[in-house]
């Protein structure tokens, strides 16, 4: 009885050995784009961890009186930018070793990517003009609140912003903190970290409270404390590190659809080759 052959006819063969160059020069341009575009992606990604980091850095202990989910935020644009980087090494991988496999899976989570960029986009938008009022509303709350253990987070605000107070300064007058008297009479005192050397000066761990207390006039108010309230520097901060994400948040958009579109026609070129050996 004769053997049977089970070896790939000879055409095969010889096309297996010579390999997906067979596919031409649109092929390789195209496997090209995308190393291409998988680079700009990471830098993208890389680059919004760079300003998550940046956000973390400059709200680190700011928000500590907030109820507010801004740090979190924060948080969740590091893991993406992580997870971003990650899928652009399998991509780039996947187009060198033109691997159908792995370019459906970073396709896949291309896909994925982009739904969710879109989803955090329009819950930015509509948070965007609910910044100011959540931020108020923790900020009087927490000063109306004021006591000596709970200090230490609104301190810190202060100190850091070089502000005072919620919309300004005379607003300690009504809060919790002990207002003290002079000549019978009581003067408005507000807490050593609204001081104008506070940020080199103050010491949370052990607050002195001397430069704040008994403030005159307007005049010599302003030679001793920041009189701008920490309300419009939260704000503008806050809203300032938005525009920067939404600028990165269009770029990695058209990154993402331009990766998408060259990932699909990459593995169907290729799929389209490994089905014409076996045809």
């Amino acid at each position: 009885m004769d053997s049977v052959d089970f070896s790939p006819p000879l055409r095969s063969r010889q096309d297996s050995k010579m390999g997906l160059e067979q596919l031409g020069l649109g092929h390789q341009m195209m496997r090209y784009c995308l190393i291409a575009f998988n680079i700009v992606f990471f830098v993208a990604g890389f680059g919004l961890m760079v300003v998550a980091a940046a956000g973390l850095t400059w709200m680190d202990g700011v928000f500590d009186f907030s109820r507010s989910d801004i740090p979190v935020s924060q948080i969740l644009l590091l893991v993406v930018g992580l997870i971003i980087c990650v899928v652009t090494v399998v991509g780039c991988y996947g187009a060198e070793k033109d691997n159908v496999y792995l370019l459906k899976a970073y396709a896949g989570f291309l896909i994925i990517l982009l739904l969710l960029t879109l989803i955090g986009g329009i819950l930015a938008f509509k948070m965007k003009n609910q910044i100011r009022s959540r931020i108020q509303e923790d900020l009087m709350d927490f000063l109306k609140g004021w006591n000596p253990a709970n200090r230490k987070a609104f301190d810190l605000a202060q100190k850091k912003l070089q502000c005072c107070g919620v919309d300004n300064y005379t607003e300690w007058e009504n809060s919790g903190f002990p207002q003290q008297s002079s000549n019978g009479s009581s003067t408005l005192s507000v807490p050593g970290s609204c001081c104008i050397r506070a940020l080199v000066e103050f010491d949370l761990a052990a607050p002195n409270d001397t430069c704040g207390a008994n403030l005159g006039n307007g005049t010599t108010v302003a030679q001793k404390i920041n009189t701008e309230g920490c309300l419009n520097k939260l704000e503008s901060g806050v809203k300032s590190h938005i525009a920067t994400v939404a600028v990165l948040g269009i770029l990695l958009l058209f990154v993402q659809v331009i990766g998408i579109i060259f990932a699909c026609l990459l593995a169907r070129g290729i799929q389209n080759y490994q089905y014409s050996l076996i045809a």
